[in-house]
């Protein structure tokens, strides 16, 4: 349906060059269609992250399960989803894993989460080499000497799936892996290493596994409908019920989508585009609350009661490490 005005303030905006920096008054609400199946707000999601699987004997082994289960619960309360009690999913794991392998988790009742994550440590290697000690002459025709030394690698590989409960249909499959390096000067060219010093090295690329993939963070990002429409000279801009609580700020970037059920029943979503909360400190974000700057096409297709989903930041840009890790080095 046509909305009045949207053609002409999509015009202004486009002339101005600049982001949408004030939000519209009061009683510039436009009429929204509602959706036919509203979004949830992302405060309702349950998730049972199980003990991690691990089926080869390793020296870092228990460090390994403990590392990559304390770091994946914690990537999920920082998104705001809600964490089952880490005794009931030892309890339930055994249940769970069943369930994966016959395709349905028959639980009576209310239900336990709306997600489980099944994590598994698949690889945990390490590797050696050895360098010469060798001399060289700088610019300044100074000698100076490297020393003989060993370079460890150690690179940790694990398989996190999310699955919804309780139809254990597969949401997402999360490759998770890094490596952590280390060096010793010594002229022993076995490289010889203690368990204390691998399994070191190995929390660490295992930290790193969790800390830079960010699958999980985009699947579980905070969420909330959209519940408002405003358009004014300032621009085109949707109410969605998420705001500061949500660590939400001004020019956070926000997907948009709608949710779909087709004639067999299968819900499928389907992306709008990205708009970003309105630019303007004082305004644009409350606690519950934000406003996001939409363009015109969206405007005419986005219902009240849609999607509107937080785009996670991946690696900031003085985080050289996190880089790194990206590139697989």
């Amino acid at each position: 349906m046509f909305k009045k005005g949207l053609v002409a303030v999509a015009l202004t905006t486009a002339l101005t060059g600049c982001g949408v920096t004030a939000v519209c008054p009061p009683g510039t609400e436009i009429e929204m269609e509602t959706a036919g199946i509203p979004a949830k707000a992302s405060d309702e999601l349950k998730v049972i992250v199980l003990p991690v699987d691990m089926e080869f004997k390793d020296a870092a082994k228990g460090r390994l399960q403990t590392v990559f289960r304390n770091d994946l619960e914690a990537t999920i309360e920082g998104t705001g989803a809600k964490l089952v009690d880490r005794k009931l999913a030892n309890k339930l794991k055994g249940e769970i894993k069943l369930a994966e392998q016959s395709g349905r988790y028959n639980k009576s009742g209310v239900p336990i989460a709306d997600l489980a994550v099944i994590t598994e440590v698949t690889a945990s290697n390490l590797s050696s080499s050895f360098s010469e000690a060798y001399s060289y002459e700088n610019d300044d025709g100074e000698t100076k000497y490297v020393p003989a030394k060993c370079s460890f690698t150690t690179e940790v590989k694990a398989v996190a799936k999310v699955v919804s409960l309780p139809d254990m249909n597969l949401v997402q499959r999360i490759e998770l892996g890094a490596s952590d390096y280390s060096s010793t000067e010594t002229n022993n060219s076995r490289c010889p290493i203690s368990n204390a010093q691998y399994t070191g090295m190995a929390s660490e690329a295992a930290e790193k596994a969790v800390a830079y993939n960010f699958e999980l963070q985009k699947l579980l990002a905070p969420s909330a409908p959209v519940t408002a429409m405003r358009q004014c000279e300032a621009g085109t801009m949707v109410k969605v019920a998420m705001g500061s609580k949500k660590k939400l700020e001004p020019g956070t970037d926000i997907t948009l989508s709608q949710i779909h059920k087709s004639d067999e029943g299968d819900i499928e979503t389907f992306t709008l585009g990205e708009g970003y909360v309105v630019k303007h400190e004082q305004d644009a974000v409350k606690p519950n609350f934000s406003w996001v700057a939409i363009d015109e096409e969206m405007s005419l297709r986005i219902r009240k009661g849609d999607s509107a989903k937080v785009v996670p930041e991946e690696c900031p840009i003085l985080n050289p490490m996190c880089h790194l890790n990206q590139l697989g080095l």
